[in-house]
């Protein structure tokens, strides 16, 4: 574990220059709730996004959904007044009802912040998928080959 979390920091130091700050970590060898207990005691915060995306989002008709759902995770983000955020249970972003790109999503809300990004999905041969195939919320993304950690 030791050894994981020096390799995570190293590469929050390389994002903190880069344009997109966005780093995903996948829980392979251990659960979702132990990864973010270990990120917890790095003194690094953590967000429910699906959580907190569809509390604000709850009373917002569902037509202008899509558009308040940037504005939502940037305040959710900077609230954290952290220059590191873990954000977890993403999945609402994939929803179709929020006509969203979640990784330019993340992309865009990263700005002066690495976001640490529990993938819900799995990677392959440096490809980020969501979901199968034949699923609406299907998702796949080769732009973040070097930004992956199996954790």
């Amino acid at each position: 574990m030791v050894e994981k979390l020096e390799l995570l920091h190293a590469e929050i130091s390389s994002l903190s220059n880069q344009r997109y700050k966005v780093f995903f970590l996948l829980p392979t060898t251990t659960n979702q709730q132990k990864l973010i207990n270990d990120i917890n005691r790095e003194g690094i915060p953590t967000v429910n996004i699906g959580l907190y995306l569809s509390e604000q989002l709850r009373l917002v008709p569902s037509d202008k959904r899509p558009f308040d759902v940037a504005k939502w995770l940037r305040k959710a983000i900077n609230d954290q007044k952290h220059n590191v955020v873990c954000i977890h249970n993403i999945e609402y972003l994939f929803d179709p009802e929020l006509k969203q790109n979640p990784i330019k999503l993340l992309e865009a809300q990263s700005g002066n912040t690495v976001l640490l990004v529990i993938w819900p999905g799995k990677a392959e041969n440096g490809v980020l998928y969501y979901a199968t195939p034949e699923h609406p919320e299907y998702y796949q993304n080769t732009e973040y080959s070097n930004s992956i950690m199996f954790y």
